[in-house]
């Protein structure tokens, strides 16, 4: 239980403004915490991001005309595993005043909602870390077992055939439940990962990690539906720049785990065991975990046929995904191997540059998350979906600090797609057909990554990387030209209003 107490000592006629005018003391709280009068200066919590709530006022007398007037807080937040980061801005915004402090996010949450998000953000970091893994590996994989850099492609494009699992399970998901279905997918998606250090050769690799990576791609699949379903209207891209963050958190995990790599020639082996410690995450997470509202309303209902609007949407954001990953899965997967190749980065650089460039990421996911909300997606979702690949071209055209700064500011700017242009993904479906529908995105999203991977592999050989990615930034110029004519406005819009069948 945190206790939080802010005295202060005044006349007596500041005194009673104080208690008594607009906003005063004595008057129930609505800001991050609706509040009820208790009476005697007492008051609780209706709905706040809080377990416990109380709030007492008390005046004291203490001279001539003088008095201290005691506002006391005691409270739990409903934030597990992250709370630590926000006792003290949440104590601080308690004493300052009735308005949401700059990092809340637009509406308020229950301690239900809080509960559940913070959970999934939990469990996004340990999608984010096995997402990326392979990608910081292979290239160090690819020298231990003797193998060509078109035989790593290869490898690599195979592995995205696990997208059959992401959508099988992703379809169980909208059958049996979120909750179940994600705690699987994530216990699965460790253990093989885990399993990868221990292959014998890039074949071995190969299949484990496709096992591996689908089940963790529709772990993160259902984290985000699952945190969208129960995420205020007003408050969806937020909450999807928080996942967006913490998967970033997990990436940087994973990028950090690089360096182990520098120590033996199979030493890259050594971050795939430390997936290992995700299990007991899991399993705090399971013993916490309800199942999604949403999902328990709707599965007692008739399932119906798809709306005739579902196709055209489905279409829409297939063709999305696959232009997006067209250009950003080459972008990513090929990094590595143009920054040791091309610039003779050892992986101990690799890692830093990385980390010094990605940071960005955070802030710009946080900024668009909030603007999102408050000012609407598409035209912050175009600017910057075109505006970061054509900075992460510039970066491959470069060498020197240039191309550190570029591609610093091509991330911040890739960044902010995420809360404006992926929450699409979860708006845009019913909740009976949301984890499918978005599994099916994934077949496109996995499509266009093969395409850009293995294009940008031929193209790079012939006439390098500067002009490889020139041809695929296509893609995302024609997505930031889809998002502005096609794609509706959804901001502050409930998903019953934008998916009636849900009603």
């Amino acid at each position: 239980m945190t206790r939080v107490i802010s005295r202060r000592v005044l006349s007596a006629d500041a005194a009673d403004g104080v208690l008594n005018g607009r906003h005063g003391l004595l008057s129930p709280r609505a800001d991050m915490v609706l509040e009820r009068a208790e009476g005697g200066g007492a008051f609780t919590a209706v709905q706040g991001p809080v377990h416990h709530y109380r709030r007492t006022v008390t005046v004291e007398p203490i001279g001539s005309n003088r008095v201290a007037v005691t506002e006391q807080f005691d409270y739990r937040l409903a934030i597990p595993v992250w709370r630590v980061l926000f006792a003290v801005p949440f104590s601080r915004a308690l004493r300052r005043g009735r308005d949401f402090p700059w990092w809340h996010p637009p509406d308020r949450f229950s301690a239900r909602q809080a509960q559940i998000v913070a959970l999934l953000a939990a469990l996004a970091v340990i999608a984010g870390f096995l997402g990326t893994l392979l990608g910081q590996t292979i290239t160090f994989a690819r020298d231990e077992f003797g193998a060509s850099k078109s035989a790593a492609g290869f490898a690599l494009s195979l592995i995205r055939l696990s997208i059959l699992i992401t959508v099988a399970v992703a379809a169980l998901g909208d059958r049996t439940g979120r909750r179940r279905t994600l705690l699987y997918a994530a216990t699965g998606a460790i253990l093989a990962s885990a399993a990868t250090s221990l292959v014998a050769d890039l074949a071995t690799l190969t299949a484990v990690q496709a096992i591996s990576r689908g089940l963790s791609h529709a772990m993160a699949l259902l984290v985000f539906v699952f945190a969208l379903e129960e995420a205020p209207a007003g408050s969806r891209a937020f909450v999807a720049s928080m996942l967006g963050m913490a998967a970033g958190l997990g990436s940087g995990i994973a990028v950090g785990s690089v360096p182990l790599a520098d120590l033996g020639a199979s030493a890259w082996r050594l971050s795939f065991v430390v997936a290992l410690a995700g299990l007991p995450l899991v399993l705090f997470a399971a013993r916490r975990l309800p199942e999604s509202q949403r999902f328990e309303t709707a599965r007692r209902q008739p399932r119906a046929k798809p709306p005739a609007k579902h196709a055209s949407r489905l279409l829409l954001l297939a063709v999305t995904s696959f232009a997006v990953l067209l250009f950003a899965a080459p972008a990513s997967q090929l990094q590595n191997d143009f920054l040791r190749d091309e610039r003779g980065f050892s992986a101990t650089k690799i890692t830093v540059f990385t980390l010094l460039t990605a940071w960005t990421a955070g802030p710009g996911m946080l900024i668009a998350g909030k603007l999102a909300d408050l000012r609407g997606r598409r035209v912050l979702a175009s600017i910057g979906v075109s505006g970061g690949a054509l900075f992460a071209l510039w970066h491959f055209t470069l060498a020197g600090w240039p191309m550190w700064v570029l591609i610093a500011v091509g991330t911040l700017m890739t960044a902010t797609t995420v809360p404006t242009l992926g929450v699409y993904r979860a708006e845009m479906f019913g909740t009976m057909r949301r984890s499918e529908s978005n599994g099916l995105l994934g077949v496109a999203g996995v499509a266009g990554s093969a395409a850009g991977l293995a294009g940008a592999g031929v193209m790079a050989d012939a006439w390098g990387y500067g002009t490889a990615f020139a041809v695929l930034i296509t893609g995302p110029i024609l997505v930031a030209i889809l998002v502005l004519w096609f794609y509706p406005e959804t901001t502050r819009r409930s998903l019953e209003d934008l998916n009636p069948e849900d009603g």
